[in-house]
């Protein structure tokens, strides 16, 4: 998504190097994705329409 959007970035970080991240976070399993520095994740690989309707959540309010 962030390849097609300027109003998306993407950052790829690993848990076992950035521990501070990996407590801030709470990951228990990757991949996690952290919506709006964790107004909403998602851990585990889902399908992206999944993935989606959690950004939508966010940016709408729900």
């Amino acid at each position: 998504m962030a390849m097609y959007s300027p109003h998306v970035v993407a950052d790829m970080v690993d848990a076992n190097e950035f521990m501070d991240l990996t407590r801030k976070h709470r990951v228990r399993g990757v991949p996690k994705t952290v919506i709006n520095d964790g107004a909403n994740s998602v851990e585990g690989a889902v399908p992206e329409e999944y993935l989606l309707n959690a950004i939508k959540a966010v940016v709408q309010g729900d």
